[in-house]
Order: structure tokens, then sequence, then C-alpha cells
């Protein structure tokens, strides 16, 4: 962490740091550059030459060309297209690099004559020269403008997952708020019915709405909730809705595997079972069933639902409801490229099948990890025996 704040944090102290680093690191590498410029036994009497070199040509003079061009001729030019006065920009500075190359070998060779030290490879100095203009002062600024761009680039990305996130989320929270009315109209107009009667089930409806309701407004204010009370809250819904329809529909709902330790997202799967009561059951008037199947395989949920529909009447069954068209764009945003999710409708029935990851609890994951344990201790102790 205290890495990644010093090459990324925008803070003062850590850029500070990382900029005195770069330029000590200029230092050293003009240091040694223009040691091998003198023969080892003449770099005693030009450690003052060098010293001053590496100092104020190699690190002063090549500052001053890269903060020019990475914090003032980028940004004010070349970003914003103006490429006339970014070129001539760069040209100026490449005569301020000439002006001072030259003007460092007359010093060089001031010096140089003040402690009688007769130059042994006279072309070096040339060369020196030359790079100096034409190798230094690119390479440098190029350098520090790639590691300005990088982190940039970096610290760009971060910002715009965060953005994605955010987005998600009060995509998410939107979606959540919508299902909520969708769903609570259509139960409340189930107990309206009952009430108009005067059935003394609507006590029990009431009661079971209630319950439904609490785990609406407590649980599902969180990310992920327990699976067992998703399939209570099925079990609740189907519950009011058969005590509606009585003996005319013909319901089966089997659960199979261990759904204990294991989280889901919220009010996945109530708008599938509530479009299969509100745009088939409910629009059939002979004969209507729904089969109603979920499977917990290890840690994947299998969800199957299946309902009839009036053969004569081109249905959507909620494909293009509120609800259905919510939980397809929660699942695209909850588990991009980890869902499976198929809907076919035919002349006299509709279908859903869909197939998701579940997460674990903290104890599921305490128990899979000692399982893991013995398994591999058991494995270990056999083999050695």
């Amino acid at each position: 962490m205290k890495m990644y704040n010093l090459i990324f944090s925008k803070d003062w102290p850590n850029r500070l740091t990382r900029h005195f680093i770069f330029w000590l690191a200029v230092f050293l590498y003009h240091l040694i550059r223009i040691s091998f410029l003198y023969t080892p036994e003449n770099i005693g009497k030009m450690a003052s030459s060098i010293l001053f070199g590496a100092l104020i040509w190699g690190v002063l003079t090549n500052m001053i060309i890269s903060y020019t061009v990475v914090y003032y001729l980028v940004p004010k030019f070349f970003i914003n297209k103006k490429y006339l006065l970014f070129a001539v920009g760069i040209l100026g500075l490449l005569l301020v690099a000439l002006g001072i190359g030259v003007f460092q070998t007359l010093i060089n060779r001031h010096m140089m004559g003040a402690v009688g030290f007769t130059q042994q490879r006279p072309y070096m100095f040339m060369r020196g020269t030359a790079i100096r203009i034409l190798g230094n002062p690119p390479l440098i600024c190029g350098l520090l403008l790639s590691l300005k761009t990088s982190k940039n680039w970096h610290l760009k990305q971060l910002e715009n997952e965060t953005l994605i996130k955010e987005k998600a989320n009060a995509e998410l929270q939107l979606l959540k708020a919508q299902i909520h009315p969708h769903f609570l109209f259509n139960t409340l107009n189930n107990i309206y019915s009952f009430t108009l009667t005067k059935s003394p089930q609507a006590v029990g409806l009431v009661q079971k709405l209630s319950d439904m309701l609490n785990y609406m407004i407590t649980d599902c204010e969180q990310p992920l909730v327990p699976l067992e009370k998703e399939i209570q809250l099925l079990k609740d819904y189907i519950g009011l809705e058969k005590v509606r329809y009585g003996k005319r529909l013909n319901m089966e709902v089997k659960i199979d595997g261990d759904s204990e330790n294991k989280l889901i997202t919220p009010l996945l799967l109530i708008p599938f079972v509530e479009n299969s009561f509100k745009h088939g059951a409910s629009t059939m008037l002979e004969n209507p069933w729904i089969r109603l199947n979920i499977s917990i395989e290890q840690n994947e949920l299998l969800f199957n639902l299946s309902n009839s529909k009036p053969s004569l009447v081109v249905s959507s069954n909620g494909k293009n409801g509120i609800g259905l068209i919510n939980v397809q764009k929660r699942l695209k945003l909850l588990y991009p490229n980890q869902h499976f999710l198929e809907i076919n409708e035919r002349a006299d029935f509709y279908q859903v099948s869909l197939k998701l990851p579940l997460h674990k609890t903290e104890v599921q994951k305490e128990i899979d990890f000692q399982e893991g344990y013995y398994e591999e201790h058991i494995l270990k102790n056999v083999s050695v025996n």
C-alpha cells in the first residue's frame, strides 16, 4: 500500500518523493555517463567538473525542459490540438538545449585547462555535446511524460470503475424500488378480494403479507440475503395465491438441495413466480397449472418454472412487464457472464430456466476450509503409510 501511494497518490509528500527519486536517478545516470568521458586516472582531477555537469547540466537543464513540455506544452497546446504552437515550443526548447550544450562544452574545456588536464580522447567532447542536445532531453522528457501518462491512465481507469460501480448500484436500487410497488400491487389486490367477502382467511393473508414486507424492508436492504429466506418468500407468495385460486389451480413445487449457508441477491426469483400467476393462471378459465422446480447443487442454483397460458391468446406473459424487465437488468448487472437465463413461450405454456452462482456465508467458507484441510491431511497420511 505504501508503494502504491508513493506511485499513484496525489498528496504533496508522495508527489515530491517520487519526483525526487526520478531526478536522483537522472543525476546518477549523468554522473556515471560523464565519468566515462575521462580515463580512470584523470577522474579525480575532474571530480568537480563531473559533479557540476551531472547536477547543473544533467538534472537542472533537463528538469526545466521536461517540466516545460510535460506540464505546459502538452496540456496547453498538444491536448488542445494546437500542434503548430506545440511544435514551435519544442523547437524553442531544442535551441535552448543547443545553446546549453555548446556553453557546457566551453565551460568543460576551461575547467580542464585550469587543472592542466589534456584530454586523451578529444572526440568524446563532440559526442557528449550531441548526446546532451539530441539524446538526453528527449529521452528524459519522454520518460517523464510516459510515467505521468501511465499514472493518469491508471487513475482514470480506477475512476471509471468507481463510476460504473456507483451507476450499477444506483440502477440496482432503482430497479429494486420498482419491484416493491409492482409486487405489492398484485398481492394487495388478492387480499382485497377476500376482505370484500369478509372471509376469515384475510387475517392469515395479512400476516403472511406482513412477514413478506418485513423481509423486503429489512433483509433486502443488504446486497445478499440467505437463500433460505428468499425461498421462504416464494413459499409465502405461493401460499397467498393458492388460497385465492383454491382447487382450481394445479400447483406443484419441488425444492431439492441444501439451502443453508448460501447467499443470493434479494428479489431475483419472485418476479418470475409472480408473472406465472398474473399472466398465466389468472388468464386461464379451465385447468391452470404451474410447475416450479428449484435445485441447489453445491454453489449453483437451478430455477425452472413453467405455467399454462391461453392457447388462443398471444401473451407476452410478462416479457414486457416491469418486474421481468427489471430482473433481467439486475441479472446482467449482478452476474455478468455468470448466469444463464432462457425464456420460452409456446402456444399453450410458458417456461423460464435460470442458472446462477450462489455466494457462501462465512460459516460455509469455514466449513469448506476445514473439510479441505482434513481431506488433505488424510490423503497425506494414506500416501505416507
